[in-house]
C-alpha cells in the first residue's frame, strides 16, 4: 500500500464487499437497479490518453475515461 499511495494510484474494485453479496449485486446488475456503464465518461484510444494525461488538472465532463481501442 505504500507504494499506492506513494505513487498516488487508484485501486478499482469490489475489495471489501463480501462474496456470499455477490449474488445480490450481480441481480442489481441484470435487473438494471445499477448501472456501472454510467460511471463512463468517455471512451477513448490508447494515442488519446496521452494528451488526456497531459491535462488532467483540467478536467472536463463526468466519468472516468476508459481506453477502449489500442
Amino acid at each position: 500500500m505504500a507504494q499506492v499511495i506513494g505513487h498516488e494510484l487508484e485501486i478499482y474494485g469490489s475489495h471489501g464487499m463480501q462474496a456470499w453479496r455477490y449474488d445480490a449485486m450481480l441481480s442489481m446488475l441484470t435487473s438494471g437497479k445499477i448501472a456501472p456503464q454510467k460511471l463512463i465518461g468517455r471512451r477513448i484510444t490508447l494515442q488519446e490518453a496521452i494528451p488526456g494525461l497531459m491535462t488532467l488538472d483540467q478536467a472536463e465532463g463526468v466519468g472516468i475515461s476508459v481506453i477502449t481501442q489500442f
